[in-house]
């Protein structure tokens, strides 16, 4: 996608506030609800929430958008997700230090998904890509197509988390990109087959970036950007407060939207999406986003502090 922008907007490390957002859960049954799941990512394929296990063994999950909705509107009460049968080829003994899977995305039925990897304390990042067959209930990974992406920085578990389709392109996007520990954040733009790899500049932009919404008709899409407080030695952030000890630090749970313009990717002037922290203290790992038509967005955590699946409605 193209888009030409009348003005530029460079935004630095500067934090805007708005009213915090109170998620609202949305009940699961089943497997799924095992912290063990961690479920480490959310797509969409046709009208069924798809939602990624950082490490499933036979079987991903999906819910109709539908029973979403009807959730919303009170007239369902619980949901239990489907399930698709995996096959990853056997790509999770062919990694080294493979530490699971982090991301996925359709075009078609087309999938790809990105992969995290450590091995003597280096991270590195993959992606590859595979087929659903409809008439099996099955997503069978190609393992052949699979390639390693470089990281710009090594950081403990910090990779490419985010991934989406922009025209015949698909981009993964590093997980860490504040100027202190990252100097040069950067995208990969590849083509639909992982053939090319071309590398473009990212804007930088605090705390942690774990996945992406689908492109709308104006290039943009939203990102859920998360700070742990455990990762303030790792991530050494800039923040709005004074701390005299650990204690003091406090976890961010937010929404940044950007947009490509220019076949670039810049932050909009868009105000971050805050969303109301748990009120038993609770860190939530959010690490899955897509947008629920033109109602908001559905969000997922994974195994912190368990498996949790909430709606954020667009605001007024």
């Amino acid at each position: 996608m193209k888009y030409t922008a009348f003005k530029f907007v460079l935004l630095l490390p500067l934090i805007v506030f708005s009213q915090a957002v109170d998620p609202i859960y949305i009940t699961l049954n089943g497997d799924i609800t095992s912290p063990d799941q961690e479920i480490s990512g959310l797509a969409w394929y046709n009208d069924n929430l798809i939602l990624l296990p950082q490490y499933p063994t036979d079987k991903i999950y999906s819910i109709p958008k539908q029973q979403i909705v009807d959730f919303l509107d009170s007239s369902l009460t619980t949901i239990f997700p489907k399930e698709i049968k995996w096959n990853s080829s056997g790509l999770d003994k062919q990694i080294n230090g493979f530490e699971g899977y982090e991301a996925i995305v359709f075009n078609d039925d087309t999938v790809y998904v990105t992969i995290e990897a450590e091995r003597y304390k280096i991270n590195s990042g993959f992606i590859t890509r595979g087929i659903i067959d409809n008439n099996k209930n099955e997503i069978i990974i190609n393992k052949k197509s699979l390639k390693k992406i470089k990281t710009p920085v090594t950081l403990r578990n910090m990779t490419y988390e985010a991934i989406l389709i922009n025209d015949n392109s698909v981009i993964t996007i590093y997980e860490v990109n504040s100027a202190k520990v990252n100097e040069l954040p950067v995208y990969h733009q590849f083509d639909k087959k992982l053939e090319s790899d071309i590398v473009k500049q990212f804007p930088f932009t605090e705390y942690r970036i774990t996945d992406a919404t689908e492109i709308d008709n104006e290039g943009k899409f939203w990102v859920t950007n998360y700070f742990w407080p455990g990762d303030y030695g790792l991530l050494k952030p800039d923040l709005n407060y004074i701390i005299t000890s650990k204690k003091d630090i406090k976890p961010v749970e937010r929404l940044l939207e950007f947009q490509f313009v220019d076949e670039k990717i810049i932050r909009t002037e868009t105000k971050p999406i805050n969303l109301e922290l748990s009120e038993f203290g609770d860190s939530r790992n959010w690490e899955g986003i897509v947008r629920l038509d033109n109602k908001g967005f559905l969000i997922v955590t994974d195994k912190f502090p368990g498996t949790i699946l909430a709606f954020i409605p667009f605001s007024e």
